[in-house]
């Protein structure tokens, strides 16, 4: 049964509100104040939204990864940003956790594609680390619950691939092993891949549906999608997108369809979930999604 239907970062009916980016040399020009002030804006943004989606009864959200900019650089730790100890950025966060606490609300978040445990590079390894442990302290402070991972690159082995990344998730620290799951990707990994990784780590299984029927080996059995949904100790977490201009164009649809909604509802009958929409429209889509079950957007 679908519990939360969420959808992630911008929301079209605050525009031309809308979070900040701060490049490094913004910083080098302005000095370290000057990202703290970005921090703040994105922050009563942030606060702002989380407010706006419970009155409109839109309990699931995806947060920015580019809520606080360049928080792992060096040169930020350098110049001593340490937003955890920042007195002005703690009361923010801690109004929002409260309110996601008020409303029962469900919070994730989805490191960029440049977050990859199995690469060969060991540097590269060592700063996802650093970017998972800055999201687990951020949801940590905002009442989260999920960081979101692909398993990253193919290198040509994939198998090899996936040896690595189950060896550098068992040397994660439980904190970031408490809030990590893996997703199926639409052209890398599928879902059985994903499954097999878990049976291996013990990590929930994100299923994305539009990237399941992009990037699939055969379809699911019963006994895959209990395995899927079982994974969780808490409700499952499912993306649903509508391919733009078919079925498996991986490019996603400003909406998605009833069509789509249906598809998805009924592959996983008897079980709870929350669905995040992945769609341009944002909170339209799901509002639309929502409050008009007729409307066909593929016309």
């Amino acid at each position: 049964m679908l519990r939360y239907l969420g959808y992630a970062c911008v929301n079209e009916h605050l525009k031309p509100e809308k979070f900040k980016t701060c490049r490094l040399k913004s910083i080098e020009t302005k000095g370290i104040e000057h990202l703290k002030e970005v921090v703040l804006h994105n922050l009563n943004f942030l606060e702002k939204i989380i407010r706006w989606n419970y009155q409109h009864q839109i309990l699931f959200y995806r947060v920015s990864s580019d809520l606080i900019p360049l928080s792992t650089h060096p040169y930020v730790l350098e110049k001593q940003f340490f937003w955890k100890e920042d007195p002005d950025i703690q009361k923010i966060l801690l109004r929002i956790k409260t309110a996601v606490k008020q409303y029962h609300m469900r919070i994730s978040m989805h490191p960029d594609q440049y977050t990859v445990l199995n690469s060969f590079k060991e540097d590269v390894v060592r700063r996802s680390v650093e970017y998972l442990e800055f999201h687990a302290d951020l949801l940590e402070r905002l009442g989260g619950t999920d960081i979101i991972l692909h398993v990253g690159g193919v290198y040509g082995d994939k198998e090899g691939a996936k040896e690595r990344f189950i060896h550098e998730y068992k040397l994660l620290n439980s904190t970031i092993k408490g809030y990590l799951r893996i997703e199926n990707d639409d052209k890398s990994y599928n879902i059985h891949d994903v499954i097999e990784i878990s049976k291996e780590t013990g990590v929930s299984v994100v299923f994305d549906y539009h990237h399941h029927r992009c990037h699939q080996d055969r379809e699911l059995t019963a006994e895959d999608i209990k395995y899927i949904m079982t994974s969780w100790a808490d409700i499952p977490k499912v993306h649903l997108s509508t391919g733009r201009t078919h079925e498996k164009d991986r490019s996603h649809h400003d909406y998605v369809t009833k069509a789509d909604l249906d598809g998805l509802n009924t592959l996983l009958e008897g079980y709870a979930y929350d669905v995040m929409i992945e769609a341009k429209k944002k909170e339209m889509a799901v509002l639309e999604l929502r409050d008009d079950e007729t409307k066909d957007f593929n016309k």
